[in-house]
C-alpha cells in the first residue's frame, strides 16, 4: 500500500520521467551517468516535495501554485536531462516539454476513465484502480508516440531544431493551456446534469492540444532534417562535379598520351612494339558509349571493379542519356555502381562477384538497370533504402542522390530484390533530358 500511495502521491513526477526516457539521446549519456542520474533524481524528489510547502506561503491560490509546481517539476526535468546526457540546452527542454505533453495526455486519458466510471456505473473506484488505469493510459498514449515518432527519427542520428524558439514557445503554450483548462476545471458546475459531457469534453481537448504541441515539436525537427538533408545532397552532387571536371581533364591528358604512344608505335621497330601495346593497352578509354561523362565513369569504376575481382558487364547506348548533364550522369551512375562494388566486395564465390549494366532506349524513356548479387536482402523504409552501417546519419545519401537525380529530370527510382538479385531500375523521359539540357543551355 505504501508504493501505491507513492505511486499516486508522485504521479506526475514519475510520468515525466517516465515519458522523458522516450526523449533523451540514450547514446549520448555523458560519463559517470549513474551517479549523475541518481543524485539528480534525488535532487527533484527532494525540491519537489518541500516546493509546494513554500510556495503555498508565497500564494494562495491553489491554481497558480499547481502551474508553478509544474513549472518547476519542468525545470528540475530539463537540469536532469542536461547533467546526465551530452545535448544541448534545446534539446533539454525540448525533452522536458514533450515529457510533460505526453504526461498531460496519459493524465487527463486516466482522469476520463475514472470519472465515467464513477459518475455512469457509480463505482467507488480504490487506488489500484485508478493506478491501472494510468497504466493503460501510458500504454495507450506512449507505445503509439515511439513507434510514430521518436523510434523513426533517434535512429536517423541527433535531433536538429529548425528553431530554438520553436521549443520555447511550444512550451508556453502548453503551460498556458494547462493553466487556462484547469481554471475551467475548477468552474465547471459539479451539481449541472451536463457536468459530466463538460468534463470529458474540457479533458479530451486538452489531449488534443497536447498532441498538437508534441507534433509541432517534431515537426521543427523535421524540417531542419529535411533542409541538413538537401544541403548533404547538393554538397554530395558538387563534389560529384568537382570529380568529373578532374576526371575528365586527366582523361583528355591520357587521350593525348595515347595518340602519341599510337604514332610512336607506327615509328618504332618491332622489339619495341610488344612494349608500347601494353602502355597503351593499360591508359586507353576502355568503354566507347556515345556519351563522354558515361565513357569517363565506366572507365573509371572498371578500374575499381578489377581490383575487388569484379567483373563490370555493360550493354549500354550512350546516346540515351545526351540530354543529361555530363556531371549528373557521373554522379548517378558513379553511386550506383560504387553501391554494387561495395555490395560485391564482401563476396567469396567469384562467380557472383559480376555487376551487369544495360542502358537503352524504350519508345520515349531511357531505361537504366544496375544488378549484382546481394548476401543479405536490403531493409526499405518509407520507399528508401536503410543503410546497413552502424553510423546511419552519415551513410545512405549515395540512393537518395540517384533518386533526386532521376526525379530532377521527370523520371523515378526504384529498387526491388529477386533471387538474391539487388536490380536498381532508373526511368528517365528521353524528351525530358531534352529539354532540362536546352534549358541549361539556353
Amino acid at each position: 500500500m505504501l508504493i501505491l500511495e507513492f505511486l499516486i502521491r508522485w504521479q506526475i513526477e514519475a510520468g515525466m520521467l517516465g515519458a522523458a526516457c522516450l526523449f533523451v539521446p540514450w547514446n549520448r549519456r555523458r560519463k559517470r551517468f549513474f551517479p549523475r542520474a541518481a543524485l539528480g533524481l534525488a535532487l527533484l524528489l527532494v525540491l519537489t516535495y518541500w516546493a509546494p510547502d513554500l510556495l503555498d506561503g508565497m500564494w494562495r491560490s491553489s491554481l497558480l501554485l499547481y502551474v508553478l509546481s509544474l513549472l518547476l517539476d519542468t525545470a528540475l526535468l530539463v537540469l536532469l536531462i542536461w547533467g546526465c546526457f551530452d545535448c544541448t540546452l534545446v534539446h533539454a527542454v525540448f525533452s522536458a516539454t514533450c515529457a510533460y505533453a505526453v504526461q498531460h495526455m496519459t493524465s487527463k486519458l486516466a482522469y476520463m476513465g475514472a470519472f465515467s466510471l464513477m459518475y455512469r456505473g457509480g463505482a467507488t473506484l480504490q487506488s489500484w484502480h485508478f493506478l491501472a488505469l494510468l497504466l493503460l493510459a501510458n500504454a495507450l498514449v506512449c507505445v503509439p508516440i515511439f513507434f510514430g515518432f521518436t523510434r523513426r527519427f533517434f535512429k536517423a542520428g541527433e535531433l536538429m531544431f529548425d528553431r530554438a524558439k520553436t521549443v520555447g514557445y511550444s512550451g508556453a503554450f502548453l503551460f498556458v493551456a494547462v493553466y487556462l483548462s484547469a481554471l475551467l476545471e475548477q468552474n465547471l458546475d459539479t451539481s449541472s446534469p451536463t457536468y459530466l459531457t463538460s468534463y470529458l469534453a474540457l479533458n479530451a481537448f486538452c489531449i488534443l492540444f497536447a498532441g498538437a504541441v508534441l507534433s509541432m515539436e517534431f515537426s521543427n525537427c523535421s524540417i531542419k532534417r529535411l533542409e541538413s538533408e538537401k544541403m548533404i545532397l547538393e554538397q554530395m552532387l558538387e563534389n560529384d562535379r568537382q570529380q568529373y571536371e578532374q576526371a575528365k581533364r586527366e582523361m583528355e591528358k591520357i587521350n593525348i598520351r595515347y595518340h602519341d604512344l599510337k604514332q610512336q608505335y607506327s615509328r618504332a621497330p618491332d622489339e619495341e612494339r610488344a612494349k608500347l601495346e601494353r602502355e597503351m593497352e593499360a591508359i586507353r578509354l576502355r568503354y566507347y558509349t556515345g556519351n563522354k561523362a558515361l565513357d569517363i565513369v565506366l572507365t573509371q569504376k572498371s578500374g575499381f571493379c578489377e581490383k575487388e575481382g569484379i567483373h563490370l558487364v555493360c550493354s549500354v547506348d550512350g546516346s540515351c542519356l545526351s540530354g543529361m548533364t555530363h556531371y549528373h550522369i557521373y554522379s548517378m551512375l558513379g553511386n550506383a555502381i560504387d553501391n554494387a562494388i561495395e555490395c560485391l566486395a564482401k563476396v567469396e564465390d567469384r562467380e557472383k562477384k559480376v555487376i551487369n549494366l544495360s542502358i537503352c532506349r524504350r519508345a520515349d524513356m531511357a531505361v537504366i538497370c544496375v544488378e549484382n548479387y546481394t548476401p543479405v536482402l536490403p531493409v526499405v523504409r518509407h520507399g528508401a533504402l536503410v543503410t546497413t552501417k552502424q553510423d546511419a546519419a552519415s551513410h545512405g545519401y549515395g540512393t537518395k542522390s540517384i533518386k533526386n537525380i532521376a526525379e530532377l529530370y521527370g523520371g523515378t527510382a526504384d529498387y526491388f530484390v529477386e533471387e538474391e538479385v539487388f536490380c536498381l531500375l532508373i526511368t528517365i523521359p528521353c524528351t525530358g533530358t531534352a529539354a532540362r539540357s536546352d534549358r541549361e543551355t539556353g
